[in-house]
């Protein structure tokens, strides 16, 4: 947690008071230690989650977190903003942008069915934007791997995504969509024995 310190308290102006820097700080550590502790901050890699939620309490806190953050975590021009490149030594500041910038705050837990998709276990990657009322849209599948082919994973990730939404991205006022996006998800089709059956595996390592 120190690294993260160090790194807010760098990219802020030197003209800004003190008290309120370190007040920023103890914010976003409080949120930090939120989603820690409700597990959303698994692993470090370069996709955002659209399969975890933040609590509304966390929600709340977000809005405000963000407006001290997002010079920090995003590039921004117009009305969209992309999320930062970070180096592979900085991989928790980058999962730090990515829960306060790309985890829903309401998941879908319905989906339909695509035509045709039999039983199993299927690893979808694809790439999308979040408009400026939280929305995904632009999904594009780039791999599959397991029981869906990709016109079933593009119909399984649109219908999933529809009743799926952020907290819009509000900057001094200010709304922005979030662009150039990638996204991977776990795809279970089948009664509750197929899913305790997949679940019992370990979700870190693919297998097909």
């Amino acid at each position: 947690m120190e690294r993260v310190k160090y790194l807010l308290l760098s990219n802020f102006d030197s003209q800004v008071n003190a008290g309120k820097v370190i007040n920023v700080v103890k914010k976003l550590f409080l949120l930090v230690s939120v989603l820690i502790s409700s597990s959303l901050l698994l692993g470090f890699d370069s996709f955002c989650s659209i399969d975890k939620e933040l609590n509304k309490d966390t929600a709340k806190k977000l809005k405000e977190v963000r407006n001290q953050t997002h010079s920090i975590c995003l590039n921004c021009s117009g009305d969209s903003c992309t999320l930062k490149s970070w180096p592979t030594e900085k991989s928790n500041d980058a999962a730090i942008c990515k829960l306060l910038f790309c985890t829903p705050s309401r998941v879908s837990r319905v989906f339909k069915l695509p035509e045709g998709a039999e039983n199993g276990k299927s690893l979808i990657s694809f790439d999308y934007f979040i408009t400026s009322k939280g929305k995904v849209k632009g999904v594009k599948v780039t791999n599959v791997k397991g029981r869906m082919n990709e016109r079933q994973a593009y119909k399984y990730l649109t219908s999933f995504a529809k009743k799926t939404s952020f907290e819009p991205l509000i900057i001094e006022e200010k709304k922005y969509q979030l662009l150039s996006l990638s996204g991977q998800v776990i795809a279970v089709i089948g009664g509750p024995d197929d899913i305790n059956k997949y679940q019992a595996n370990d979700t870190g390592i693919w297998r097909n």
